[in-house]
């Protein structure tokens, strides 16, 4: 039994890593094409340098790697002098491009933020928060499965090994109560302010409320996913992005989604003759689509206190097993107080 829950704990871990290597890599990603977005979007003014700084550092650091890898036969302290200099030097040539691609990368900026699917995020910002915290979570499952979750262990330090073990396994179990406890407030919560469940629905009824509002949300994410590959290319090459869509290709991407699986109101196509265009934002009957994905993302909570009570119990019934930050303050204290 103890080899099986071995292999569990380990195939668990395994994914756990690589869940949060993914999505830190997501997150940076996403962080670093925001702000590189917005650095060749800014106008340069006396007031907001943001848009010069930001050229004058990708100018040093484009030159600084060309110099590193010219310079590559060369001894490293030889290369590391002419890739100094080169980065200093060529600083200033981000002045030669200061005001190149501002209107167009502003209008990048304009449909990634108002017209696309970071838009059903809340933007970067509302994405960014939710994968931190989903990294929070995932760091705090692998801290539990090795003992170095948060604890105060002034007690179990004073007692010896016969009842350190029983108590250590006490505060395991109390743990995974707790956050079971905490993941489905946060559960319910979510139902009743995001998914329209009501506060007298059963435990079941709640859940198929959770699950219709994914289910409609997971629908959303694909047209809109649809949208913005049909309107990329346009805003890409230099069209208005709140004037790449004409009402024709409207009427035909609202014709290829199955709304009515989805929604009572079915939103209505508009006249074929018309001359508007609309704009490339899928529309929720219901609800605003701006930051509506965010309440699905917002379950990332309960279901991570839910992983992390699971862990809990799986480390307790592997026998407590304490690693590194515990063991070593608890054999540093000793030369401490004697040398003192």
């Amino acid at each position: 039994m103890s080899a099986l829950l071995a292999r569990i704990d380990l195939w668990w871990t395994r994914i756990e890593v690589a869940l949060a290597v993914t999505v830190g890599t997501v997150l940076v990603a996403s962080l670093l094409f925001w702000v590189s977005i917005k650095g060749l979007a800014a106008v340069t003014t006396w007031d907001n340098v943001a848009g010069l700084i930001f050229r004058i550092a990708v100018t040093s650091l484009l030159c600084g790697l060309a110099a590193w890898g010219l310079s590559r036969k060369r001894s490293e302290r030889f290369r590391a002098t002419v890739t100094t200099v080169t980065v200093i030097l060529a600083a200033p040539l981000g002045l030669l491009w200061v005001r190149v691609g501002v209107s167009h990368f502003s209008n990048i900026q304009g449909w990634l933020q108002d017209g696309s699917t970071f838009t059903l995020f809340g933007g970067v910002r509302g994405l960014g928060t939710r994968l931190t915290l989903w990294l929070a979570l995932l760091g705090a499952s692998l801290a539990t499965a090795t003992g170095r979750h948060v604890s105060i262990d002034v007690v179990t330090r004073a007692l010896g090994d016969k009842l350190r073990a029983p108590l250590l396994a006490l505060g395991g179990i109390v743990s995974a109560f707790v956050c079971l406890c905490a993941a489905w407030g946060f559960f319910d919560f979510i139902a009743l302010d995001s998914f329209g469940a009501h506060r007298d629905d059963s435990a079941q009824q709640k859940l198929s409320a959770v699950s219709a509002g994914m289910s409609r949300h997971a629908f959303l994410f694909r047209r809109q996913l649809a949208l913005d590959m049909h309107v990329a290319p346009s805003v890409l090459a230099g069209t208005e992005w709140s004037h790449a869509l004409p009402v024709s290709e409207w009427n035909e991407w609202l014709a290829a989604g199955s709304w009515s699986s989805y929604f009572e109101k079915v939103p209505e196509s508009e006249p074929a003759d018309s001359e508007r265009t609309m704009t490339p934002l899928v529309p929720s009957p219901g609800e605003s689509p701006r930051g509506v994905l965010i309440k699905t993302f917002n379950l990332i909570i309960p279901f991570g206190l839910l992983m992390i009570a699971l862990r809990f119990l799986l480390w307790v019934l592997l026998g407590c097993p304490v690693e590194g930050a515990h063991a070593t303050a608890s054999a540093s204290v000793a030369p401490v107080e004697g040398a003192a």
